[in-house]
């Protein structure tokens, strides 16, 4: 309602923010897994005296340190980019609340980045003592900008006692915060493995060097794959009651064939999961000598799209909102949308910014439904309203106001405006509507 609008036609807003995020945190958790992987393969190494384990981890920390500090922080400038053009609302509401929480943790990110360029550069210039003291700072300093970030994102799912005392740390310390640390932790941990596995599968298989290092990396899955199931569970429990209720419905509609997205997305997930298990032990651990090539690709490929649908899944989780119970999806806040529809204000009267020569209801349509719709890309509501009247598309937007009655509350924003404004959305909507109907030569 106050910013203007970066309007992507074809995949929409959310896909642009979605590719770049899920890409972000795969690379990010990934350098946090580095972050143990490195000083920790260095301590096993100097305290055995295995000299070839040594030299793989000074080898392959140049390889670490261009993927996370450069890509990584590629993608980290993307995700501001993408979500200030996308939803502005959201982004300067975040900003605002937890000034002090992103300044926290730009300074973790800032030492974490600074300690991993001393660390690379300080294998022939520091002492063995002090070259691994760098590399346990940088260790901490990941897992402490993994600690902060996590705050916020766990706040736009459960943003708990925030809601009423509008406290930081009833923000930051919210509901689901210990679970989902304790996830992207193991994940973490996950991810460091896959990295020893790529990177030791390139190795020569003369000497016993690479077999050591594949079956050393194997183990990084172990805590991984046991303790996700607990986290989860954790997880699934201190999620909101009316979540829960939507993945319950969506697990008993598998019972009648009626598979929802989350539900197959959820299923693909955890098989997924389990394939890359089995690949793990019988292919890495197991039989060292044939893991190359094509099944660290599988690998990589897998752990992306499990990355992505976890992303997906607290998205969805999330709907009709952008922040739960504070602002919907289209950046209109929760306790605004109560107030217009109890004053019957004009929703128009209270848009900031319009196109020039725009009709009434293409800016109801721009302001409500645009951040998740699209004509004929992405969610298109040109197919969804095909063969339907005005008067059909209006009585559907009357249903769809704010209030319990209200079916389509749980995972849609509710339309909001006077019956006037509704009527030109309806319009509006019939002729954009009526245009897939009409025959194309």
């Amino acid at each position: 309602m106050n910013y203007p609008q970066w309007v992507i036609e074809g995949i929409g807003g959310p896909w642009v923010i979605g590719l770049i995020a899920i890409s972000h945190v795969f690379i990010s958790q990934f350098a946090v897994g580095g972050g143990f992987f490195l000083p920790i393969t260095e301590y096993i190494a100097r305290k055995n005296g295995n000299m070839e384990m040594l030299e793989y981890v000074h080898k392959h920390t140049r390889f670490f340190t261009i993927l996370t500090s450069v890509v990584g922080a590629m993608f980290g400038v993307g995700i501001w980019f993408a979500i200030g053009l996308v939803n502005p609302d959201a982004t300067a509401f975040l900003i605002r609340n937890f000034v002090l929480a992103w300044t926290i943790e730009w300074v973790w990110f800032f030492l974490e980045i600074a300690s991993l360029v001393v660390y690379y550069y300080g294998w022939k210039t520091l002492s063995p003592r002090t070259h691994q003291i760098v590399g346990w700072v940088y260790l901490f300093t990941a897992v402490m900008t993994l600690f902060t970030i996590n705050g916020i994102l766990t706040f736009m799912l459960t943003p708990g006692d925030w809601v009423e005392n509008r406290n930081l740390w009833s923000a930051w310390f919210n509901p689901t915060f210990w679970p989902s640390f304790t996830i992207r932790l193991l994940v973490c941990l996950g991810l460091a493995g896959l990295y020893g596995l790529i990177t030791a599968s390139r190795m020569p298989k003369e000497g016993g060097l690479r077999t050591q290092m594949l079956r050393y990396s194997a183990m990084w899955f172990i805590p991984t794959f046991v303790g996700m199931l607990f986290a989860m569970g954790w997880y699934f429990f201190a999620l909101p009651e009316e979540v829960r209720t939507m993945l319950y419905s969506g697990v008993s509609g598998f019972a009648r064939g009626n598979l929802a997205v989350l539900t197959r997305v959820s299923m693909l997930t955890i098989l997924f999961t389990c394939t890359m298990g089995m690949m793990i032990y019988f292919g890495a651990y197991a039989n060292p000598d044939e893991f190359k090539g094509g099944k660290i690709a599988f690998l990589m490929l897998s752990a992306l799209f499990v990355t992505g649908a976890g992303e997906w899944t607290r998205e969805v989780l999330r709907k009709p909102y952008v922040i739960r119970y504070v602002m919907y999806s289209n950046g209109v806040l929760a306790a605004n949308a109560k107030t217009l529809e109890d004053s019957e204000q004009t929703f128009l009267d209270n848009i900031k910014w319009r196109r020039t020569g725009e009709s009434d209801g293409e800016a109801m349509f721009r302001a409500q439904c645009r951040s998740c719709h699209t004509m004929d890309g992405y969610r298109p509501l040109r197919e969804f309203l095909a063969g339907r009247d005005e008067n059909s598309i209006n009585s559907l937007l009357k249903i769809m106001r704010p209030g319990d009655k209200n079916p389509y509350q749980n995972i849609m924003p509710p339309v909001m405006g006077t019956d006037t404004e509704l009527a030109s959305l309806a319009h509006y909507l019939a002729e954009e509507a009526a245009k897939a109907d009409a025959p194309h030569h």
